[in-house]
Formats: C-alpha cells, structure tokens, sequence
C-alpha cells in the first residue's frame, strides 16, 4: 500500500509544520530569503525570552522559521 499525502500549496494556508534554521543574523537571512523568491510572512521580531524569529514561506508555500540560536 503506498502513502499518500496532500502537497503543500503556496496559495493555501501553511501547513501546521515548519522547518527551522538558526542563525546569527535574521534580519539578514529573512532578506536574502524574499529576495531570492520566498514569501515574507512573519517579519524579524524579538520576542520575551530573547530569540529573534521570523518566517518565510518557501517557493512550494512550506513554513520556514529563521531564528537566532536560544541561550
């Protein structure tokens, strides 16, 4: 019996996934990531305990978290 699954559709809502990469530079990543063809979702924002998060949806409509590493 092969699997099935549902395609992740850049017109749709996110998926409740994500996929995160952490780095030293946000603001820097989250612009290099909508100038190559993501689309801005959720601009860089420190939040109470300290992280910098922001995401971008890949060009398949995919989650993906830009963070700064924690502690």
């Amino acid at each position: 019996m092969g699997q099935t699954f549902r395609p992740t559709r850049p017109e749709e809502p996110p998926a409740a996934a994500e996929v995160g990469l952490v780095t030293e530079d946000v603001a820097g990543a989250y612009a290099r990531a909508v100038a190559a063809g993501a689309t801005a979702w959720l601009p860089p924002a420190e939040k109470p305990w300290g992280q910098t998060v922001s995401y971008v949806r890949d060009l398949n409509g995919f989650l993906v978290e830009l963070c700064s590493p924690m502690g």
